[in-house]
């Protein structure tokens, strides 16, 4: 592509020691600086076009991990939503319990697998009904 040329100007080697090199013209010379710096462009488009579509693949598997996480996120508040509609069913006729409105969330808790969250309301809401049943038998 580039021809070789001598590093060392022809007028300082007083024609000894230095290379034979077959003359370029400016013109040449040009032309493959030119054809360098476009096949070096073309390249760069290319090594780009391949990290956009690496980045687009990877934004489209977040914004599904997304939906999938805000679709999660809705079934886990429905959830909550009934057990506490059951919870104060079961304890209605304890007169001495005030009911509130259902506790906001505890941010303060470590991030875990949902499932153990789940797992845990689902134990919690059946040691209260278990409860309950025994109590009812003593009384």
């Amino acid at each position: 592509m580039i021809s070789h040329a001598s590093v060392v100007p022809a007028q300082r080697t007083s024609g000894h020691g230095a290379p034979e090199v077959e003359a370029v013209s400016a013109i040449e010379r040009y032309r493959e600086v030119v054809a360098l710096a476009g096949e070096s462009a073309e390249r760069l488009r290319a090594a780009d076009r391949a990290r956009v579509r690496q980045l687009l693949e990877r934004l489209a598997e977040s914004q599904d991990r997304m939906a999938e996480v805000i679709d999660q996120e809705k079934l886990v508040k429905q959830v909550v939503a009934e057990h506490w509609e059951a919870v104060v069913g079961l304890l209605w006729d304890e007169r001495w319990f005030t009911m509130t409105t259902v506790p906001r969330p505890d941010e303060s808790v470590p991030p875990r697998d949902q499932r153990e969250y789940n797992t845990a309301l689902d134990l919690a809401f059946r040691a209260l009904e278990e409860s309950l049943q025994k109590r009812a038998l003593f009384r």
